[in-house]
Protein backbone atom coordinates (compact mmCIF):
# COMPACT_ATOMS: atom_id res chain seq x y z
CA UNK A 1 0.00 0.00 0.00
CA UNK A 2 2.68 2.81 0.59
CA UNK A 3 4.69 1.78 -2.61
CA UNK A 4 1.73 2.18 -4.05
CA UNK A 5 0.66 5.73 -2.43
CA UNK A 6 4.82 6.55 -3.32
CA UNK A 7 4.03 6.14 -6.65
CA UNK A 8 0.66 8.06 -7.17
CA UNK A 9 2.95 10.95 -5.70
CA UNK A 10 5.61 10.86 -7.81
CA UNK A 11 3.60 10.87 -10.81
CA UNK A 12 1.94 13.77 -9.27
CA UNK A 13 4.93 15.36 -9.09
CA UNK A 14 6.69 14.65 -12.38
CA UNK A 15 3.48 15.80 -13.93
CA UNK A 16 3.47 19.40 -12.20
CA UNK A 17 7.60 19.44 -13.32
CA UNK A 18 6.22 18.88 -16.67
CA UNK A 19 3.80 21.11 -16.37
CA UNK A 20 6.40 23.67 -15.09
CA UNK A 21 8.58 23.59 -17.76
CA UNK A 22 6.47 23.15 -20.91
CA UNK A 23 4.96 26.78 -19.48
CA UNK A 24 8.55 27.93 -19.53
CA UNK A 25 9.63 26.74 -22.93
CA UNK A 26 6.30 28.27 -24.31
CA UNK A 27 6.83 31.38 -22.63
CA UNK A 28 10.71 31.43 -23.94
CA UNK A 29 8.95 30.54 -27.40
CA UNK A 30 6.83 33.70 -27.31
CA UNK A 31 9.20 36.04 -26.11
CA UNK A 32 11.86 35.18 -29.06
CA UNK A 33 8.70 35.00 -31.72
CA UNK A 34 7.18 38.40 -30.73
CA UNK A 35 10.72 39.99 -32.05
CA UNK A 36 10.09 38.45 -35.66
CA UNK A 37 5.91 39.19 -35.55
CA UNK A 38 6.32 42.37 -37.43
CA UNK A 39 8.82 40.80 -40.03
CA UNK A 40 8.76 38.51 -43.01
CA UNK A 41 10.56 35.46 -44.28
CA UNK A 42 11.91 34.40 -40.79
CA UNK A 43 11.02 31.24 -39.38
CA UNK A 44 11.18 29.45 -35.97
CA UNK A 45 12.61 25.90 -35.55
CA UNK A 46 12.92 23.65 -32.90
CA UNK A 47 14.57 20.42 -32.41
CA UNK A 48 14.40 18.04 -29.09
CA UNK A 49 17.10 15.44 -28.16
CA UNK A 50 14.82 12.96 -24.81
CA UNK A 51 17.75 10.69 -23.05
CA UNK A 52 16.16 8.03 -20.65
CA UNK A 53 18.91 8.13 -18.25
CA UNK A 54 20.92 11.29 -18.91
CA UNK A 55 20.44 15.25 -19.74
CA UNK A 56 18.17 16.01 -22.99
CA UNK A 57 18.40 19.47 -25.23
CA UNK A 58 16.09 21.91 -26.79
CA UNK A 59 17.23 24.02 -29.57
CA UNK A 60 15.53 26.56 -31.11
CA UNK A 61 16.54 28.37 -33.94
CA UNK A 62 15.29 31.69 -35.95
CA UNK A 63 16.62 31.16 -39.45
CA UNK A 64 15.86 33.93 -42.53
CA UNK A 65 15.07 32.71 -46.15
CA UNK A 66 18.50 32.80 -46.53
CA UNK A 67 19.20 29.88 -44.28
CA UNK A 68 20.72 32.10 -42.56
CA UNK A 69 20.80 31.84 -38.53
CA UNK A 70 19.15 35.28 -36.65
CA UNK A 71 19.20 33.76 -33.26
CA UNK A 72 20.01 30.07 -31.44
CA UNK A 73 18.85 29.28 -28.02
CA UNK A 74 19.39 25.96 -26.35
CA UNK A 75 18.42 24.44 -22.99
CA UNK A 76 19.90 21.34 -21.79
CA UNK A 77 19.67 19.31 -18.12
CA UNK A 78 17.60 16.96 -16.56
CA UNK A 79 16.01 20.19 -14.10
CA UNK A 80 13.03 21.97 -14.62
CA UNK A 81 15.24 24.86 -13.67
CA UNK A 82 17.37 24.66 -16.51
CA UNK A 83 17.15 27.81 -18.47
CA UNK A 84 17.35 28.90 -22.30
CA UNK A 85 21.30 30.23 -23.02
CA UNK A 86 21.96 31.68 -26.09
CA UNK A 87 24.71 30.53 -28.56
CA UNK A 88 26.39 33.23 -30.35
CA UNK A 89 28.61 31.12 -32.36
CA UNK A 90 26.04 29.96 -34.74
CA UNK A 91 24.30 33.33 -34.94
CA UNK A 92 24.95 34.84 -38.80
CA UNK A 93 25.95 31.49 -40.23
CA UNK A 94 24.12 29.19 -42.96
CA UNK A 95 22.37 26.27 -41.37
CA UNK A 96 23.90 23.70 -43.59
CA UNK A 97 27.04 25.09 -42.66
CA UNK A 98 26.06 24.34 -38.74
CA UNK A 99 24.62 20.85 -39.53
CA UNK A 100 27.67 20.04 -40.87
CA UNK A 101 29.94 21.40 -38.25
CA UNK A 102 27.83 19.90 -35.52
CA UNK A 103 27.93 16.49 -37.64
CA UNK A 104 31.75 16.71 -37.78
CA UNK A 105 32.34 17.58 -34.32
CA UNK A 106 30.28 14.86 -32.95
CA UNK A 107 31.23 11.84 -34.75
CA UNK A 108 29.17 9.27 -36.94
CA UNK A 109 26.46 7.67 -34.99
CA UNK A 110 23.49 10.16 -33.72
CA UNK A 111 22.67 7.92 -30.26
CA UNK A 112 26.77 8.49 -29.56
CA UNK A 113 26.49 12.94 -30.32
CA UNK A 114 25.65 15.36 -26.94
CA UNK A 115 22.32 16.00 -26.25
CA UNK A 116 22.50 19.68 -27.39
CA UNK A 117 24.40 18.78 -30.80
CA UNK A 118 21.85 16.20 -32.00
CA UNK A 119 19.11 18.64 -30.86
CA UNK A 120 20.84 21.67 -32.58
CA UNK A 121 21.67 18.85 -35.95
CA UNK A 122 17.13 18.16 -35.82
CA UNK A 123 16.26 22.09 -35.39
CA UNK A 124 18.48 22.64 -38.34
CA UNK A 125 17.36 19.83 -40.32
CA UNK A 126 13.68 21.18 -39.97
CA UNK A 127 15.00 24.40 -41.32
CA UNK A 128 16.73 23.32 -44.35
CA UNK A 129 13.80 21.04 -45.13
CA UNK A 130 10.84 23.74 -44.40
CA UNK A 131 12.55 26.57 -45.94
CA UNK A 132 13.33 24.80 -49.01
CA UNK A 133 9.68 23.82 -49.68
CA UNK A 134 8.45 27.01 -49.08
CA UNK A 135 10.71 28.31 -51.69
CA UNK A 136 9.89 25.65 -54.24
CA UNK A 137 6.44 26.32 -54.02
CA UNK A 138 6.73 30.35 -54.71
CA UNK A 139 8.58 29.57 -57.55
Amino acid sequence: MKIAIILCCLLVIQYALTFIQVRYYRKSMDKIVSRYTQKEGYYLFSGMERRQFRPGAIAMLVVDNQYIIQECHVVNGFSVLSKFKELEKYKGQHVGAVLDSVQENSGEKRKKMPAISSALAKAAENALLSISKKNISMV
